[in-house]
């Protein structure tokens, strides 16, 4: 399955699939045909292994109805916009597969607010970092000699989960890590992708001079 630009990552699976003669079918979700980078070069090679869902036609990606077509045992790679992972992570839950079929690619530029610089204090300490809108925020908290540790930098594995203390703004999950519920919560932020506009104030492990 693939939103938009999404549809890059999986392209060389596609191809090596459909050369294996291999049982899947590519749902490719776009605004319109005319948006839809590639399909040009897929069509032909993919042939009816390729469903486009183009809203402009009224023909909307129904992640319900997909999931519940599938075979019990089927895999879905999927790559597409932050709402469309924790949407498909959501349907996919609720027709009782597991999570670990279903694996995804994320752009860490993705979100629900515009991508814009934001400040963090660190609670009990008299310390605020701007965070610039081009660095993340494990970034600049490692380069200023905070260690957060991290593994993915893709807002998958939750490693780099930082505690959330106060709000000043609003936050930005970004992050495919945490359930909804959890990202409501707003407990705990995923510094490598998530981010905030205007100030959030922070709890971390490791301080410096400390290690």
């Amino acid at each position: 399955m693939a939103g938009g630009i999404g549809i890059t990552p999986l392209i060389g699976a596609a191809l090596a699939l459909a050369r294996r003669d291999a049982d899947f079918t590519l749902h490719y979700a776009v605004t319109s045909r005319e948006q839809a980078i590639y399909l040009d070069v897929l069509a032909p090679l993919l042939n009816k292994r390729l469903i486009v869902h183009a809203g402009n036609e009224g023909r909307r990606l129904n992640l319900d109805d997909l999931f519940a077509s599938l075979p019990r045992d089927a895999l879905t790679l999927l790559c597409g916009p932050i709402r469309m992972l924790d949407a498909a992570r959501r349907a996919w839950t609720g027709a009782g597969r597991a999570l670990s079929d279903l694996r995804y690619e994320t752009f860490g530029s993705s979100g629900s607010l515009p991508t814009e610089g934001f400040r963090v204090r660190l609670a009990d300490q008299a310390i605020e970092i701007e965070i610039p809108r081009d660095r993340s925020l494990l970034d600049v908290l490692n380069g200023a000699g905070y260690e957060v540790i991290s593994d993915c930098r893709r807002g998958e594995c939750g490693v780099c989960a930082i505690d959330l203390v106060k709000i000043d703004g609003e936050l930005d999950h970004r992050d495919v890590f945490f359930s909804e519920q959890q990202k409501h919560a707003n407990e705990k932020i995923c510094a490598c992708v998530s981010r905030a506009r205007g100030m959030i104030t922070v709890d971390i492990l490791h301080r410096p001079d400390a290690l």
